[in-house]
């Protein structure tokens, strides 16, 4: 699809945010300025096994100067002021595939260039920083390492480190420096590895720093830093400076996995060996057309010149986001890669963060992310290992919706979660071995019995016509739209709602055709999970003697016939020619939200091909816009156009008209489902995505944002990394990829 600048609903701005992750739930994020405005921005936050995340290392204060001469790099927020002016130096920033940032003198000169790159060790809670001299002139640099140390949700308020004891100290590293800072009334510890120059302790405190972002969001926005040490040397044209920030000593890493160093190496080699697995990491990733390091050194002067006269004509600002023209956008070739690159991101080895920077593995989430994860080439072992996970943690046939950080704070108040569970199993089953699929199927088996006969969750199958309701006066949000204000939910949805009984459809469908494959006549529940103490409710489902743990079973044919049941009740969803949002008592409620997208999208029909268009047109009138579905039509009264302000008004907002971009994905295949020209199909897909595309193709976009505005969206908002988001764009353009 041809690219029009000026097309594009999002433009280059400094809301741009780049992120990197290591496969823990650590991670390293800022923004495209490099001006932080979120207590989260900083360069390494580290995970634990139980997702407990430390701030460790905000920024660094970076002078680089030449014949006495020196500029800042760095630039940060206090009330009222950008203090040092390093912002003014930045000439691009690239977001993808890792985080880079050239700088110049000012005026821009290619005889002073410094190139800085972030990345980040899979597996371990390691941070790179780099810094190139492209220049032509020697450069000495004297750096200050800010350090948090504190939990990422919350700030170091002023005055803290005058009460808080500290511990620090400096090592040898080969013929670099190295040093070490602890926090005592928290444990936090950080490390320094440095290729060159020398360290020395001298203590500073950086004080009444300003979270723009956190203040708009009624948080605390204020906070300390603390510098215990300097760190300055030489930089030669075309020389490199290397720093490794880890949490723990990088020969403790090496130790605790076994490694050990290749014969000939150096013991104290730890650091060499991490600056080249984190250079093998993002090896096989395309850098952008315009990236220093994919230019030739004669080249890079135009990245100046052309700067330069942006600038001078208006068409940039120095705020530090990219200015990319159509040819140096990404190559449609590398698109799907850096799509994988993305979703990568929130890869842990059996779940899927829910979004960076605040989430944590949320059981709804990951169950609606992993379909991305199912068109990925190859096995199919992460699903696997992932759907084992949740299943082993069921309790009742639910799975658990929040895995809370440190182990703790799990909940399963939700009534979706595994039903998406069902239909993820569903769609790998074919491509697991045999004793993969019996176990994913006992889970599945495990969820439909409890659904069809539980009487003591906040939700049960209505005998009358098979479908879910969800109990009224209950206090809980049990469906994906789940904002609470003050404990009270904003849309309880309860009754039936449409997408639930939806995927209660298709899992009752799914696991009768799973149950056929491994030529089961009859389902019994208590082989999964631990299955709880719920009664039976529908008739066809026999109760077991036991109440502890109790056993239901219930034959193929009557399974199969259930199926047909809710999907002959899924009619009473369309009404006036209108899918509705759920039914309280008997009375369909009109209200126009994507839940009956998302129904009609799934992989078993309800309905005819007409009423899948009605959908499809009023969905794409209604709800559509170029970065999501809105969550409610702008014609309701209590429709919100913007998702902005304090918790409260941002919950108030969440679902009541603010875009989300995980249901495009549910769109793309109800429109699949009635487009049968695949060339027509084609055109309208890459239109649906094409805003999104265009952003990340250019460089706009590091990953996809949770939400945007209700009206006129074009500013990420919400998480600026959300998996679901990632995964439906994915998706569609896998669709789209599979059609050329």
């Amino acid at each position: 699809m041809p690219y029009d600048e000026d097309s594009c609903s999002i433009g280059e701005n400094a809301y741009s945010e780049w992120i990197l992750s290591n496969r823990l739930g650590g991670y390293a994020i800022g923004p495209g300025n490099l001006i932080n405005t979120r207590k989260y921005h900083g360069l390494l936050v580290a995970a634990d096994s139980d997702l407990k995340r430390v701030h460790l290392v905000s920024t660094v204060e970076e002078r680089i100067g030449s014949k006495g001469e020196f500029m800042n790099l760095d630039s940060s927020s206090y009330q009222g002021t950008i203090h040092p002016d390093g912002y003014t130096h930045l000439v691009r920033a690239w977001l993808r595939p890792y985080p880079s940032f050239l700088f110049s003198s000012s005026p821009f000169s290619g005889h002073i260039l410094i190139l800085k790159e972030i990345m980040m060790d899979e597996g371990a809670n390691v941070t790179l920083l780099r810094y190139t001299n492209l220049g032509t002139v020697p450069l000495r640099f004297f750096f200050r390492y800010k350090f948090t140390l504190r939990d990422h949700h919350w700030v170091n308020s002023p005055g803290t480190f005058d009460r808080v004891r500290l511990e620090h100290g400096l090592f040898d590293q080969g013929n670099g420096a190295g040093a070490w800072v602890t926090r005592r009334d928290n444990g936090a510890r950080a490390y320094v590895y440095a290729t060159q120059g020398r360290m020395k302790e001298e203590f500073l405190v950086f004080r009444n720093l300003f979270y723009s972002q956190e203040a708009n969001r009624g948080y605390d926005a204020g906070e300390d830093l603390v510098s215990p040490f300097t760190h300055d040397g030489n930089l030669t044209p075309g020389g490199t400076l290397e720093v490794l920030l880890a949490d723990r000593s990088l020969g403790d890493y090496e130790a605790a996995e076994g490694r050990a160093p290749r014969e000939g190496e150096e013991p104290d080699g730890a650091a060499g060996r991490a600056l080249r697995r984190i250079d093998d990491r993002y090896a096989a990733f395309p850098k952008p057309a315009d990236h220093p390091l994919a230019m030739k050194p004669e080249e890079r002067v135009s990245l100046i010149t052309s700067e330069a006269r942006a600038g001078s004509e208006g068409g940039a600002s120095r705020s530090g986001t990219a200015r990319f023209d159509p040819e140096t956008a990404m190559p449609e070739r590398d698109y799907l890669l850096l799509l994988e690159n993305m979703l990568d991101d929130f890869r842990l080895e059996s779940d899927v963060i829910a979004g960076f920077p605040w989430f944590s593995a949320r059981g709804r989430d990951t169950m609606i992310a992993l379909k991305a994860f199912t068109l990925r080439d190859g096995p199919k072992d992460f699903v696997f290992r992932v759907l084992d996970r949740y299943g082993r943690r069921m309790r009742g046939g639910v799975i658990p919706n929040v895995v809370g950080e440190s182990g703790e704070g799990a909940a399963f108040d939700t009534v979706d979660a595994s039903l998406w569970f069902v239909i993820r199993a569903f769609e790998v089953f074919d491509s697991l071995s045999a004793q993969s699929m019996k176990r994913l199927f006992s889970y599945c088996e495990e969820i439909v019995l409890r659904y069809l006969s539980a009487n003591d969750l906040p939700f049960f199958c209505d005998r009358e016509d098979s479908l879910i309701e969800c109990r009224s006066g209950t206090n809980l949000a049990l469906t994906w739209m789940d904002a609470k204000v003050y404990g009270v939910p904003v849309t309880p949805r309860y009754g039936k709602p449409v997408e639930v009984n939806g995927l209660w459809h298709s899992a009752v469908k799914a696991c009768a055709a799973m149950a056929r494959k491994l030529g089961r006549e009859v389902l019994r529940s208590g082989e999964g999970a631990s299955p709880g103490s719920i009664a039976p409710q529908v008739g066809s489902v026999e109760r077991g003697s036991r109440w502890a743990a109790q056993e239901y079973s219930i034959s193929l044919g009557d399974l199969e016939r259930t199926g047909e049941a809710i999907g002959r009740s899924m009619g009473k969803f369309y009404n006036g020619g209108v899918w509705c949002d759920r039914i309280e008592g008997a009375n369909p409620v009109p209200e126009i939200r994507p839940n009956f997208v998302i129904a009609l999208s799934l992989p078993f029909d309800f309905t005819d091909g007409e009423k899948l268009k009605s959908g499809a047109d009023c969905a794409r009138e209604q709800l559509v816009t170029p970065f999501g579905l809105r969550s409610l039509w702008a014609g309701s009264p209590m429709f919100r156009k913007w998702y902005i302000g304090t918790q409260k008004m941002r919950d108030l907002a969440y679902h009541q008209g603010t875009v989300w971009t995980w249901p495009l994905l549910p769109y793309a295949e109800l429109l699949a489902k009635i487009t049968p020209d695949r060339a027509l199909l084609k055109k309208e897909l890459e239109r649906v995505v094409f805003d999104l595309r265009c952003a990340v193709r250019r460089g706009v976009l590091a990953s996809v944002a949770e939400v945007w505005d209700g009206e006129e969206p074009s500013v990420p908002k919400g998480a600026p990394a959300q998996a679901r988001s990632v995964a439906a764009l994915y998706c569609i353009e896998k669709m789209i990829s599979l059609m050329k």
